[in-house]
């Protein structure tokens, strides 16, 4: 059985978020990050959170320049929530709440209000890409506060919040949401407001270098020179920004994997299943029908076994996996009978449904490997 690294929910982006909350004395459920506590002992005009999506500490180590800017920067190493996916974190980044209390805890989720698993983000059908039929389920059913709107409702005379994120990936979050085109444009949004008068919170989120890693593999020519971009770019930022503290990590990192197995390709196992697979491609939820969840456990070990760890409902829910905190009402409805959670170089696809091409990808996230589950944190302050 190949080692893996379980969530730390007192180490990773809820912890961090906590920190800010406290410094803007919001209440907290969780607890706070000690060395983003002792940067905010410093009073800062401008607090910055940069999410940059799928820089993994591996990736920070074997492609950065030992005396660049995040090196300068890199304060320790955090977490990933669980699974390591861009839709549960970028929710625990944007709430400071664990995915098991929001409920967003994975791409695609089964909701038996339409009967269908949905993307969250897109609110389209996770198979079809049509429309999910409804204004926006994800949102309707588990909406959840900012911890930008909880600053400006607390701060509205004395803070302005804003939340940036790319045209393309752009959700209903509510308050002050601005979209941009290229990091470029991001970098020159964030250097404006922070120049402006006033206190101001920002939350940005860029899909990079997550989407070139899923092309070419976290570790290739094109993501290295993608990320140096990035970094050049966000050096210029943070040092044209007075009086700010620039916070910044990633959802995720990325595993290299070179194998895909097709849930449909085991005829007696897939017939144990209630419903079509949901979740994501490295961590897949399955219903199975009643009684059948001693086979499903049996032939999912006998087919999968080798690099997968397959896990009731009741364990996932006993170990945490998915956070601490008040379990969100519609996680009894969302979580299935078993999660097939990847550990290895393997993912999980069901490619007649998800009508994905018939080839493997060169980079991956949502399971529990060390290069998924562990992200930098990079501190810099301009005072």
């Amino acid at each position: 059985m190949p080692k893996y690294q379980l969530p730390d929910y007192n180490n990773c982006c809820v912890n961090m978020i906590s920190s800010v909350a406290k410094y803007f004395k919001i209440n907290t459920m969780h607890p706070t990050l000690p060395i983003v506590d002792k940067a905010l002992k410093q009073k800062f005009r401008n607090i910055v959170v940069l999410l940059l999506d799928g820089f993994g500490k591996e990736l920070f180590n074997r492609r950065c320049q030992k005396d660049g800017f995040f090196a300068k920067c890199y304060a320790q190493d955090l977490s990933a929530v669980f699974p390591s996916s861009t839709t549960p974190a970028t929710v625990a980044f944007k709430s400071g709440y664990t995915p098991l209390e929001h409920g967003w805890w994975a791409h695609f989720l089964y909701f038996k209000e339409v009967g269908t698993a949905v993307n969250l983000y897109l609110n389209t059908n996770a198979y079809s890409r049509a429309p999910s039929g409804l204004n926006h389920i994800a949102h309707d059913l588990m909406p959840y506060n900012t911890i930008h709107e909880r600053i400006y409702k607390k701060h509205k005379d004395t803070i302005r919040c804003y939340a940036l994120c790319p045209t393309n990936c752009r959700d209903e979050d509510g308050i002050t949401q601005i979209t941009y085109e290229s990091y470029d444009e991001m970098a020159q949004m964030v250097k404006t407001i922070c120049q402006n008068d006033g206190q101001h919170y920002i939350y940005a989120y860029y899909d990079y270098p997550d989407k070139i890693e899923h092309k070419t593999g976290p570790y290739s020519n094109e993501t290295a020179q993608k990320l140096a971009e990035i970094e050049g770019v966000t050096e210029l930022m943070c040092q044209s920004c007075p009086d700010t503290l620039f916070l910044i990590s990633a959802d995720h990192g990325q595993t290299e994997y070179n194998e895909v197995r097709d849930l449909a390709n085991y005829p007696d196992l897939y017939d144990t299943l209630l419903t079509t697979p949901s979740g994501g491609t490295r961590t897949t939820n399955v219903f199975v029908k009643a009684g059948r969840q001693a086979e499903f456990k049996k032939l999912a070990k006998k087919y999968l076994g080798d690099k997968f760890l397959i896990l009731s409902k009741k364990e996932v829910l006993q170990s945490n996996l998915l956070g601490v905190g008040k379990p969100h009402y519609k996680i009894d409805d969302t979580l299935g009978d078993f999660l097939v959670i990847s550990i290895a170089d393997c993912g999980i696809f069901t490619n007649s449904l998800y009508r994905l091409p018939q080839v493997v990808p060169r980079g991956g996230h949502g399971g529990l490997t060390k290069e998924e589950m562990t992200v930098p944190l990079f501190i810099y302050k301009n005072k």
